[in-house]
């Protein structure tokens, strides 16, 4: 299982200008530019009520 920053992709999640990024998508589908950014965000699971 692949890992990024001791995580496993099942436990992050990519996104390029607030959109989800998916497994599938090229630099050039999202229309992305040099120096541009990806976020990266734990999964979350579970809440409080």
């Amino acid at each position: 299982e692949r890992l990024f920053c001791g995580l496993t992709i099942r436990q992050i999640r990519f996104r390029f200008d607030g959109q989800p990024i998916n497994e599938t998508d090229t630099p050039a589908q999202l229309e992305m530019e040099d120096e541009d950014t990806i976020d990266v965000f734990q999964q979350q699971t579970g809440g409080l009520y």
